[in-house]
Order: C-alpha cells, then sequence, then structure tokens
C-alpha cells in the first residue's frame, strides 16, 4: 500500500546487492510524522465487512476500527477475553449456563454519531444470521445460540439466501434467541451450555456496525454481502477507515470523540496521539526491511527468514519484562520475538476427485491416500524450520496447537524420510497415481500466496522432496516427465481459488478466533466447515463424517473436561491418520517496529493495538 502523502524531500536510494536493485523512496525520518504511524505489509483484507470476512488481516484491521462486547486484557499475553468492552460487566450466567445477560456500556456512540445500545447489539447478531456468509465466521455463532444450528444447516446445504436459509432464520427469529430486556440489557440464549460462548463473540464476527450506516446503505438482505460494508466501515473503535485502495494502502483516522478518549488515559497515558495510520500493501520483502531500517515504515511484516538481518539471538523469557530493546541488533529497531503462538501452518490436500484448472476440468492425485502419504514423508521439517524458520517454530503436531487445552501429546507425526515417501508413493502408483498425471498431462502444481516468503520456501521444499522421491532408483516413475511448479497468486485470488476447490495443493495458516479447541477441530475437520469442505473432507475415501462430526459436537457440548479431552484425542486422531493435511509448524512469535515505537502489547489473540501507541518524539 502507497502512502498517501505529499513527501517535501524525497531521497532516492539504489541498493544493489545479491538480491538486485531496489529503489527507495525515503520521507524524513521518523520526527517528521510524530502521531502517524506507516506500516508496510503483504496482501489485502478479503472485506471490510466483521461479519464476512475471515482472514487474518482484515480482523486486525477491524480490532482497530470496531469493538466487541469483550477483549482481552489490553497489557497481558492472557488469551482469555476478561475485559468488559462495549458491556459494561461480566455477563449473568444462569445456572443450567443457557442464559447470558450482559449489561451495557450507556456512553458510546458510533462513528456516524448513532448511539450504541442493546437493540444495536440484537440488530448485528441478527445480521450475522441472516447474511450468513458460508465461508465466513458466522458458524462460531450460530452453533451454540438456540435454533441456530438450524439456520446453519440450511446454509451449508442449500445455500446463503435459499428458500430454506430464509425459512430457518424467520423460524429462528421467532424464538427470541437475543433478548432485548431494557435500553442497555441484552440477554442471549443458548442451545447448549457453551464455555467458550463470550470468546466465540469477542472475534470479530461480534463486531459492533452502526445499525443506521448499515440502513443507509442498502440494509440486510438474506445471504447477501452489503457492497459498501464490504469496502467501507462504521464501528466504534478508535479508529475510522477513510480510504482504502486495493493493492495500495488502508487509510485509518482517529475517531476524536471516541468513548474511552479519556478513559483509557488513566491506564494508557498517551492513548489516542497516533492520530493517523496508513497500512501498505508493499510484497517486495527487501523493500519492506529497507523502509524500515530507514524510517520510511515505523513497522510491518519482517518475516523470520530475514531474522537473522535484526535478532541478536538473545531470549527474554516473560515479555513483560522485554522493552524491544534487549534483543535487536540495530540500535534503530526494537524486536521482540520467541514467544509461544497458536498460529498454525500446513499444507492442505485437495481431496476433491475434480478441480477445475483454468476451466479444465482434471483428476486430483490427492484422493489416493498413498499420494498425500509420500508427500507427508517427503518434507523436510526440520531443515524448514531450522533454515527458513531460523528456529521460529517447532513442528505442528495435529490441528491442535501444542500446549493448548485437549492437545494429544501423543499423536503421531511424520518426518523426513525419502525411503517411506518412495515406498507410499510406488503404491500410489498401483492405484492409478499415473493416470491421474497423464489426465493433469503431468503438470502439477503447488500454491501460495504472494508476497510470503515462508510459504513461497515450503513449497519450493515440497517441490524438492517430491522431486527427489521421483529421482529414487527404487521409485515407480511416471510415464512422463512429472513438471513441478511453485505459484504465486495475489491474496485474493488464492483465497477465491483455495475456496472454490481449485488448487490441488496449497499452503495457509490458521491463527485463533478463540482459545478453545473447538476453534481447530472445527475449521479443519467438521466436514461442512471452512478447510474441511475446501479439500473435500466428507467425501474422501475411508473418512466417517457422520461419526466425526458427531464427536465434534459432543465435545463442544459437554462441560466434562476429562470427556472433552477423550474425544478430542479420538477427533485427532482420526484427522491424522487419514493424512488430510501436512501439518508442517507451530509458530513462534517474531515482531519488529521502529525504536521510536512505543506501546506494542504481544498477545496470541491479536495482532498490534494502535490506539496505546506513541513515539518517543511526541512527548518531548
Amino acid at each position: 500500500m502507497e502512502r498517501n502523502q505529499i513527501l517535501a524531500i524525497v531521497v532516492v536510494l539504489v541498493i544493489v546487492g545479491a538480491a538486485g536493485a531496489y529503489i527507495l523512496l525515503m520521507p524524513p525520518a521518523g520526527p517528521q510524522r510524530p502521531n502517524a504511524i506507516i506500516w508496510e505489509t503483504i496482501g489485502n483484507p478479503e472485506y471490510m465487512d466483521p461479519h464476512v470476512n475471515y482472514e487474518s488481516f482484515g480482523s486486525w484491521v477491524h480490532y482497530n476500527i470496531y469493538e466487541t462486547l469483550y477483549t482481552y486484557a489490553w497489557d497481558s499475553t492472557d488469551t482469555a477475553p476478561s475485559v468488559p468492552l462495549l458491556a459494561a460487566s461480566q455477563p449473568t450466567v444462569s445456572g443450567d449456563g443457557l442464559n447470558y445477560t450482559i449489561e451495557l456500556r450507556e456512553d458510546v456512540t458510533f462513528h456516524d454519531g448513532t448511539p450504541f445500545n442493546a437493540s444495536c447489539v440484537q440488530y448485528n447478531f441478527y445480521r450475522v444470521m441472516k447474511v450468513f456468509d458460508g465461508w465466513g465466521p458466522a458458524w462460531m455463532f450460530a452453533e451454540p445460540i438456540l435454533g441456530g444450528q438450524a439456520v446453519e444447516d440450511a446454509v451449508y446445504e442449500y445455500g446463503e439466501g435459499s428458500d430454506e436459509h430464509i425459512d430457518a432464520y424467520d423460524a429462528w427469529v421467532d424464538m427470541d434467541p437475543i433478548i432485548v430486556m431494557d435500553e442497555y440489557t441484552v440477554r442471549f440464549r443458548l442451545a447448549y451450555p457453551y464455555t467458550p460462548f463470550i470468546a466465540a463473540i469477542t472475534y470479530e464476527v461480534g463486531a459492533m456496525i452502526s445499525p443506521t450506516f448499515i440502513e443507509a446503505n442498502g440494509g440486510i438482505e438474506y445471504g447477501t454481502h452489503n457492497d459498501v460494508l464490504d469496502v467501507e466501515a462504521c464501528g466504534t473503535g478508535p479508529y475510522m477507515l477513510t480510504e482504502w485502495v486495493v493493492d495500495q494502502y488502508i487509510q485509518l483516522d482517529l475517531y476524536e470523540d471516541y468513548w474511552r478518549m479519556e478513559a483509557a488515559k488513566t491506564t494508557h497515558p498517551y492513548a489516542g496521539n497516533v492520530t493517523s495510520i496508513t497500512i501498505r500493501t508493499n510484497e517486495d520483502v527487501n523493500s519492506r526491511i529497507l523502509n524500515l531500517q530507514s524510517g520510511a515504515s515505523d513497522g510491518g511484516y519482517w518475516p523470520v527468514s530475514h531474522a537473522d538481518q535484526v535478532y541478536n539471538d538473545v531470549t527474554v523469557a516473560d515479555f513483560a519484562d522485554n522493552d524491544g530493546t534487549q534483543q535487536t541488533s540495530n540500535p534503530n529497531l526494537k524486536v521482540w520475538a520467541g514467544y509461544p503462538t497458536y498460529d498454525v501452518m500446513f499444507l492442505g490436500f485437495n481431496m476433491n476427485p475434480t478441480l477445475n484448472k483454468s476451466g479444465e476440468i482434471i483428476q486430483s492425485p490427492f484422493t489416493i491416500k498413498e499420494t498425500r502419504e509420500a508427500f507427508s514423508y517427503a518434507f523436510d521439517y526440520d531443515t524448514y524450520i531450522e533454515n527458513v524458520l531460523q528456529g521460529f517454530g517447532q513442528q505442528l503436531q495435529g490441528p491442535v496447537p501444542i500446549g493448548m487445552f485437549g492437545h494429544d501429546d501423543d499423536l503421531f507425526m511424520f518426518e523426513y524420510d525419502i525411503e517411506k515417501a518412495v515406498e507410499a508413493w510406488n503404491t500410489a502408483m498401483t492405484k492409478g497415481l499415473d493416470d491421474v498425471f497423464a489426465n493433469m498431462s503431468y503438470e502439477l502444481e503447488i500454491y501460495y500466496n504472494s508476497g510470503n516468503t515462508n510459504r513461497e520456501r515450503a513449497c519450493l521444499l515440497m517441490k524438492d522432496g517430491i522431486e527427489a522421491v521421483i529421482a529414487d532408483p527404487d521409485s515407480t516413475d511416471p510415464s512422463e516427465e512429472l513438471q513441478i511448479d511453485v505459484i504465486a497468486l495475489e491474496w485474493a485470488s488464492y483465497l477465491y481459488q483455495v475456496r472454490n476447490r481449485q488448487i490441488p495443493i496449497f499452503f495457509l495458516g490458521w491463527a485463533p478466533d478463540y482459545a478453545d479447541p473447538d476453534n481447530y477441530v472445527g475449521p479443519f475437520v467438521k466436514s461442512t466447515l471452512t478447510y474441511a469442505s475446501r479439500i473435500g473432507l466428507a467425501g474422501s475415501e475411508g473418512w466417517n463424517a457422520t461419526e466425526v462430526d458427531g464427536w465434534i459436537a459432543q465435545a463442544a457440548q459437554s462441560q466434562n473436561e476429562a470427556t472433552r479431552i477423550a474425544l478430542y484425542e479420538d477427533i485427532q486422531e482420526a484427522i491424522v491418520d487419514h493424512i488430510a493435511y501436512l501439518w508442517c509448524y507451530q509458530a513462534t512469535s517474531f515482531h519488529v517496529e521502529s525504536a521510536h515505537m512505543n506501546g506494542y502489547q504481544y498477545n496470541p489473540m491479536h495482532d498490534p493495538y494502535f490506539f496505546h501507541y506513541y513515539k518517543d518524539f511526541a512527548i518531548e
């Protein structure tokens, strides 16, 4: 994203080195923008509508524009949403766990001046269910809310906006699942006791959008996006979206009437000091790094593959003891590194029988389990973690992150073993793999999103592994030479093709919506949800969707910890044994900013919250 400003002085540096020549336009050093932040990263949000967007870039932007009823402790790594935000206090939960009554703040207005109240809460959650983007986050609210499962089922079976969706939604509203008790009190009625309910609605699916703004721009239609809300925003948060130019920049400006403007200063004296945030798209890693080193930007995506350019290998065990100066080798930059995350990275095997490749229908090689097994043994996990990630990660052990409740520590893990890969490959060839390759014209593409150097290198390493299998003297060769290509796609195009099941194998990651195993086994394993539906899990040979989906529902609804653990073990063992994914790595944190920046707080549940930021020279 390009900056949207006039530069008084432009210094042109031409840097020529091993990576080639780069032209860097540098504005004056940081002190020329004491109340502004320029942030550089890759890609774009998919939508600005938090009720349908379901990817991490957009959710981070929304975290600075919109607000939910609860949030995470401001100065803590705690992953429980314990802080009332638009709520005035902790919820009152009925003895049977089915009713959550929440008192709301009375001093909040949306960016358009609309007062916030209980009717706004009801309106927003009704909108989530009425629009119900099947690729979006609505499921995490729909499943526990009274009657919501029927709406979800109608959408996944018949489609958004279908007659069945309309009928199910109307019947759901008649159940009074969300009751306006009075102007500032709302009650949620659940279908079953669900411990992570508040955590689930703390994800941006629970963000409050101005009803006035929505109604002035087309209102709510069954199963249909609002074209204005997809690109514009109107929340209650500290920043307003003032401009978004796709592939260039997002401009956020301080909302001067923000309701926390003064109250926040009791704990964060410089809250609101940053009045302008420009988030620019820059997919050239060398350019991003040079801009941050020079002061042309203040922060951004610095991949761990380049950590050795700024990280000094010092470990600071407790984030609270880390001011960003202990781990940097560059006095102009701050580094925070090595803290555990719940971010998981994986390769998805498309097990749908056919793929649409640029209008041509071809077969998928990954319907054959042994093909998936060969790929899983052919990936060099240790090399990737040590050389590409530079140690900032550990091999992922199934869908539930290591360290989270419910993780199975005894779960099987693949290792790099060309001999076993060759054995699986040869078995796949006896089951028709060569015929599939012939149908594919002996061309196999491995995809990643452009600008993501870590994923690019993972795909290249995967390519190297399969080429090593084919080159092995004991392997069965394809009838013709197999051409393996690693291909980059722009983020929106990448997501579109993954969602429409057009890509045979793809690299993606999952960051937590809420810190519970339900938020991992659901997307990865439940047949109708995010990744499981994209890879064709339910229809793949040997998978019992009815049984495993039942386990997932039981685990979500159980209040018995031992029962939940046992069910999650069964679920994890089933999906790992099926080899539906290549479980690549679980990340550890790595964050770089300008030395002038202050206010960063690491939390596994979200990226930077700019309202608490300030720069050194802004207060001198």
